[in-house]
């Protein structure tokens, strides 16, 4: 989903996707210009945040990915290596990378490499850069997802 209307923030997930070495995937994106950063993008309704990271990870990379937890939070209002005005709230979500080879979707993504957690600090993006380092220091920002499948069915997280 792009939106071109302004009015209202925009809720989106990005998958910090580490591999069976512990390395950390930094990609590249059309809409950011020459940062590294994680791929990602906007949850869609009904959606858990978790999900949706896990979603646009596998969309973006080709990698099957198993989403585990929230490492963090922020939000960005019209950065300028961003490719339009917009007010974005993130949340940055650690998976597994379940699969090895990547494949780039092309329409979102151009480069991508594994590093180390701590080679990849030097080279992300600051929001990246700290989401990488709350991997390694073991921060888990807790989100709750309540979703209810009816008016009278009980919450399922």
């Amino acid at each position: 989903m792009t939106s071109n209307n302004y009015n209202y923030p925009e809720v989106v997930a990005s998958a910090l996707i580490v591999n069976k070495d512990k390395k950390v995937l930094l990609i590249k994106s059309h809409k950011w210009g020459d940062i590294y950063l994680l791929p990602g993008g906007h949850v869609e309704l009904g959606e858990t945040i978790l999900a949706a990271a896990g979603r646009e990870g596998e969309e973006e990379t080709g990698l099957k990915l198993k989403p585990l937890y929230c490492v963090n939070v922020g939000e960005l209002i019209n950065d300028p290596a961003f490719h339009r005005k917009a007010h974005l709230i993130y949340f940055h979500i650690l998976c597994e990378a379940l699969t090895e080879e990547v494949k780039l979707d092309n329409r979102e993504l151009r480069e991508f490499f594994w590093k180390s957690p701590e080679e990849a600090i030097k080279l992300a993006s600051l929001r990246t850069g700290k989401s990488i380092e709350n991997y390694i220091n073991g921060v888990k920002v807790e989100i709750g997802s309540d979703v209810y499948s009816g008016p009278t069915e009980t919450a399922q997280r």
